[in-house]
């Protein structure tokens, strides 16, 4: 009960709804009564009557003040027609600036005019205290007791605050089924500050509000908490919150520990060796190189770190392990090209297989590695691994203007000249989901083998000019749900609900906490051999079963398209494969 009692201190003093009232406040006593009655007045004049005035007049003054900062007049005018309850956009806007006008002599604001567009221009200032007071509203922390379970898309996750599980916009929201059993399983981890990294390392998130993030300290340190997690529309997971987050920054990742900690016994002592050689930026080495490279360190207190935060956090786990004390410490291992075994898994091609790791057991590729060379057989000036890995990622989730913005004419012209025939699975996945495209749906929609329900709308802007008698031409821009011929979007998230998908199985069967960032999987190292052995499994599950075909039927609603794999022995490749996680 006291949990709760102070779940809800919490909830309440960083909820969003608590902005109203810190600007109230801090107006209070501050602005005219004239200025307040034309407000009132002119709301009064033109409201329609599914709001109260009073709270149109409260969320005005917060929209024009919270953020201290002109902001385009087509935002102000729409956010105060949907809050008059006016859904359609076109209609709110046009609303939201009769009102903007009408109150423009209150002395609240000025409109100004910057190049094309209008601008409306707060004349009074928060205080910085309430400037901070807002600033930390805009995420929830961890919750100090279990989060809520979902049974429905609405009802789960924090005890008073209620959003919906699905994140985004208004147009991927839905109430259809998802697998509420995985997002339960990771509320239900209990995570914890680790307190060795705050005192020795230095934050770096250098947009992080430090008083925010210190009372976040205060807040949590050496006590459990949870994660809310949430959906994206391909049913990727994410957890929630900005100070404390899983998927942050190198600093946030190594501050968090599991509260739950275990002796790393004897047997698995060489995952963290495992452990302390990626975080040195060596895990292109095999297993039995990265358990030699470790030793053959002389002093771990000098290695050349890629992730000097999270390496030395690794390295203080191996001494307390070796001291014979439990740790909270989690390693991370990451799919070798996850979108591409995806694809090589999907269409059955052993040659896509080969570069990212599911064929040849004793070799570590690196595709992306691969590619650069290749490349550079063929450049006098070389380009580096990263960029190539931009460049072929964003190439086979259909994407032109990425690579033709990171490289140059002739080096562009050298990949499309190298790809060709390189990883023909990938390839011919991309050609066959851009083939089912429908230009006439408003959405795409597909449900995978858990039960777990897919959607996604299909999103394009809209350019306009509305014409106003006295402020005359204003652009606008809106975004609505349509059909459209642009099919390109279609690939990468078939490609990620299938990714999704994954993470799921592998929480559902790995019986610890395991946690992931999409593709990076979290865990305490006495598991590293399960996480990989369970990994393989499930692609190999997907390269034997039909699981693109469905999608593919679901899509196009024709049941008897089929599609054919180029081999159907790449299961039991996977099955024998070493460094599909690495």
């Amino acid at each position: 009960m006291q949990t709760d009692i102070e779940q809800y201190e919490l909830e309440t003093s960083w909820s969003t709804r608590m902005t109203d009232e810190i600007v109230l406040e801090a107006i209070q006593g501050h602005i005219p009564f004239s200025m307040e009655q034309t407000i009132l007045d002119n709301i009064a004049a033109i409201n329609r009557g599914k709001v109260a005035n009073k709270d149109i007049f409260i969320k005005f003054f917060t929209i024009i003040l919270k953020d201290n900062v002109g902001k385009p007049i087509q935002a102000i005018a729409t956010q105060l027609g949907m809050i008059a309850g006016i859904a359609i956009p076109a209609e709110a806007f046009e609303w939201g600036i009769i009102l903007v006008k009408d109150c423009q002599d209150s002395g609240l604001y000025t409109l100004k005019q910057i190049d094309d567009d209008w601008y409306v221009q707060p004349n009074l200032t928060l205080e910085k205290k309430d400037k901070y007071r807002i600033a930390k509203l805009q995420y929830l922390p961890p919750m100090k007791s279990k989060p809520i379970p979902w049974s429905n898309n609405h009802n789960g996750g924090w005890l008073f605050e209620n959003k919906h599980l699905i994140l985004g916009s208004r147009f991927t929201k839905h109430d259809s089924p998802l697998a509420y059993d995985v997002i339960n399983t990771l509320q239900n981890i209990p995570w914890e500050i680790d307190a060795e990294t705050y005192m020795l390392e230095k934050q770096t998130n250098r947009v992080m509000n430090k008083k925010k993030f210190c009372r976040v300290i205060r807040e949590y340190l050496g006590i459990p908490f949870h994660f809310v997690w949430r959906y994206d529309s391909r049913g990727r997971s994410y957890s929630s919150g900005y100070d404390l987050n899983l998927q942050s920054n190198e600093y946030g990742k190594s501050l968090l520990s599991l509260h739950q900690k275990e002796l790393i016994d004897k047997q698995h002592l060489g995952n963290l060796y495992v452990a302390i050689a990626n975080h040195a930026g060596q895990s292109h080495l095999t297993w039995q190189e990265r358990l030699q490279w470790v030793p053959q360190q002389k002093n771990l207190d000098q290695i050349q770190w890629k992730e000097p935060m999270l390496g030395r956090k690794a390295v203080r786990a191996l001494q307390d392990s070796l001291a014979g004390k439990p740790t909270g410490y989690v390693m991370n291992l990451d799919a070798t090209s996850s979108g591409l075994q995806i694809m090589a898994a999907i269409s059955g091609c052993v040659e896509t297989g080969r570069l990212v790791n599911m064929i040849e057991p004793a070799i570590r590729y690196d595709v992306y590695t691969e590619i650069a060379n290749l490349m550079n057989q063929q450049l006098s000036k070389p380009i580096p691994r990263k960029i190539a890995k931009q460049v072929a990622m964003t190439h086979y989730y259909n994407s032109k203007a990425t690579p033709k913005a990171l490289l140059s004419n002739k080096e562009l012209g050298v990949f499309y000249d190298i790809i060709q025939g390189l990883l023909p699975g990938a390839e011919l996945v991309m050609e066959t989901i851009n083939s089912v495209w429908n230009s006439k749906a408003t959405a795409h929609t597909w449900v995978m083998p858990d039960g777990h329900t897919v959607y996604v709308p299909v999103i394009e802007g809209i350019s306009g000019i509305y014409h106003d008698n006295e402020l005359g031409e204003i652009p606008l821009r809106w975004y609505h749900q349509t059909h459209s011929e642009n099919f390109r979007s279609l690939c990468p998230n078939i490609i990620h609900s299938i990714d999704g998908y994954i993470a799921r199985e592998m929480i559902r069967r790995c019986q610890f906490h395991l946690s992931h960032i999409h593709d990076c999987f979290v865990f305490n190292p006495n598991h590293l051999q399960e996480v990989t052995t369970t990994y393989r499994q499930i692609l190999s599950e997907i390269a034997d079963s039909d699981l693109f075909g469905d999608i593919l039927r679901q899509i196009t609603g024709d049941p008897h398209l089929a599609f054919q794999k180029a081999s159907t022995t790449l299961g039991q490749d996977i099955l024998n494969s070493n460094y599909m996680l690495s």
